[in-house]
């Protein structure tokens, strides 16, 4: 053996196989991301936030539960309003302890002195009765409340029976604008709308985000016959879920309710704090159990466990922190004083829609084991999630990953697999190969970073510990 050899002075040959294959990729990105300049796997070129399932559920499920508010606030009143001529009145009767309806003896629980009749309902004014007028709420004077004058009332109203019941004037409108329809109607017929809109208004809005979170992705990517699937299965799991969770929803906000009505007992300051945290709470925890039903219309029309979970903690998270930021939004944006919460209602509806949609999307992303992200093609910056253990991609609707307007592709064109913690893809013809890091390939397993065309469209396969 010769003493001077070097090891260095003998050339370096390589056949064409070893140049092309894949363990050159992976030595390039990871030299690229040793020296920050960013491989593969970091190529981050044609990314769409607005293709994210997170804005898409977002903006889906914020659009939907508007959409209920708008066709349900009508009917939905915090005071209900009259209007009408003042028929008689008595300001000097203090309002009893009880007041009886037939055989049915109801406690008032109000102080205050004096009542107006307005049509063949009574109204009592209570010690807290104030003027509203042109949005401000001022004191009343009892002096501007006479026989024959046109006023507008809005009251707290109870039925106590179908047809009577037991009203107090909170606001009193001295000089009302010419009536709507609304207000013309009986305080019992009001009730009776409010009571209905009451019992569907959270099932509907469960159902509507469902609705709009299933139909969404499958519209952008063309699949209609998954929208349409996804749509409906996504309604009628969010109305069904709706009215379940409605009722155990209703019963922990009700023991709520009773507490922070306890803690402000005797108090003239309105809610306390404490009490305020305490709504909040439970406004959290009623809506969080009724979001539990936004989110599963997805991963129950696509039969993915993945995404059943994705949807079930989204519309949990969602719904939690929707149903936290509602009270403050009517307290701060309106103020209590105010004869309706329209306006806090509809921005903390649409804010709950927005909050199930977003996080139903993150926990998705942050969920997620491995995906394909197109870099090139129609939805250039869309993020494939590997939802089920096998997925087809090709030019038939039925694919998961549909690839459409592209001659070059065919209707089942290659197969994705998930097996442990290893995904593979499967060409399916040789005429029309799939190209894996600029090579055409039957059947390989995928590495974080892999560049993978079919047809026009390319992408790049990434896993969550790449």
């Amino acid at each position: 053996m010769n003493e001077n050899f070097n090891p260095s002075d003998e050339p370096i040959r390589l056949t064409r196989e070893e140049a092309m294959s894949s363990q050159v990729d992976d030595l390039l990105s990871r030299q690229k991301s040793l020296t920050g300049q960013g491989g593969i796997s970091r190529d981050k070129s044609g990314e769409a936030w607005y293709l994210k399932n997170w804005f898409l559920f977002g903006i889906a499920g914020a659009l939907a539960a508007f959409a209920i508010w708008a066709f349900l606030e009508p009917y939905y009143d915090d005071e209900f309003y009259i209007q009408g001529q003042i028929e008689s009145l008595d300001l000097a009767a203090a309002i009893p302890e009880t007041v009886e309806f037939g055989y049915l003896r109801f406690e008032t629980n109000t102080q205050g002195k004096g009542w107006l009749k307005i049509g063949e309902q009574r109204i009592w004014l209570s010690s807290w009765v104030q003027e509203y007028r042109n949005g401000d709420v001022v004191s009343l004077d009892p002096v501007e409340l006479q026989g024959g004058r046109e006023v507008g009332v809005y009251v707290h109203y109870v039925p106590v029976t179908s047809l009577e019941g037991f009203a107090v004037a909170r606001y009193v409108v001295l000089k009302p604008a010419p009536p709507e329809k609304k207000a013309t109607l009986s305080l019992a017929e009001l009730a009776k709308r409010k009571h209905v809109a009451s019992l569907i208004l959270f099932p509907f809005i469960a159902g509507a985000i469902g609705l709009a979170i299933g139909v969404i992705e499958g519209a952008i990517c063309r699949q209609f016959k998954r929208a349409l699937i996804g749509g409906l299965i996504g309604l009628i799991v969010g109305l069904v879920g709706g009215f379940i969770a409605k009722i155990p929803g209703e019963m922990f906000y009700g023991i709520i309710q009773r507490l922070v009505i306890k803690q402000t007992a005797g108090s003239n300051s309105g809610l306390s704090p404490l009490g305020f945290f305490i709504q909040m709470l439970g406004r959290a925890m009623a809506w969080g159990l009724i979001g539990m039903a936004m989110g599963l219309g997805q991963g129950i029309a696509l039969r993915s466990k993945r995404l059943l979970l994705y949807g079930f903690l989204g519309g949990v998270i969602g719904g939690l922190l929707g149903g936290l930021l509602f009270d403050p939004i009517y307290f701060f944006l309106q103020g209590e004083q105010t004869p309706s919460a329209h306006l806090s209602r509809m921005i903390g509806f649409t804010l709950i829609g927005l909050s199930v949609g977003v996080m139903i999307g993150v926990v998705q992303l942050l969920a997620r084991d491995a995906w394909l992200r197109m870099t090139q093609g129609p939805l250039a910056g869309k993020e494939f999630l590997f939802f089920k253990d096998t997925m087809n991609i090709g030019a038939s609707p039925k694919s998961e990953i549909y690839l459409f307007n592209d001659p070059h592709v065919m209707d089942h064109h290659a197969t994705l697999r998930t097996v442990g913690d290893e995904c593979e893809i499967e060409s399916a013809s040789k005429d029309k190969p799939v190209i894996l890091n600029d090579r055409s390939i039957k059947r390989s397993k995928l590495r974080h970073g892999d560049r993978i065309a079919i047809g026009r469209t390319s992408f790049v396969f990434q896993m969550k510990h790449g």
